[in-house]
């Protein structure tokens, strides 16, 4: 293995591993607002983001683009 290739394993890793920490973040916060949401449905999902928030839009009864927008709101607290 190169060591390019190498270097960009390792880098994928971590992107994932700060992705899975901001998530972490993100559902205390969304748990903190919605109370009716459960650890089962903030379960960080391998995907794309539109699978891990389309069950959450669901229960909260907001669509996408709702969601996204709390979302971005809770980034900036």
């Amino acid at each position: 293995m190169s060591i390019e290739t190498e270097f960009l394993l390792k880098k994928q890793n971590m992107d994932k591993e700060l992705d899975i920490i901001y998530w972490n973040d993100l559902k205390i916060k969304l748990k903190k607002k919605y109370s009716t949401l459960t650890t089962a449905d903030l379960q960080w999902r391998h995907g794309s983001i539109d699978d891990l928030l389309m069950p959450i839009s669901f229960k909260l009864g907001k669509t996408k683009k709702e969601l996204k927008d709390i979302i971005a709101k809770l980034e900036t607290v």
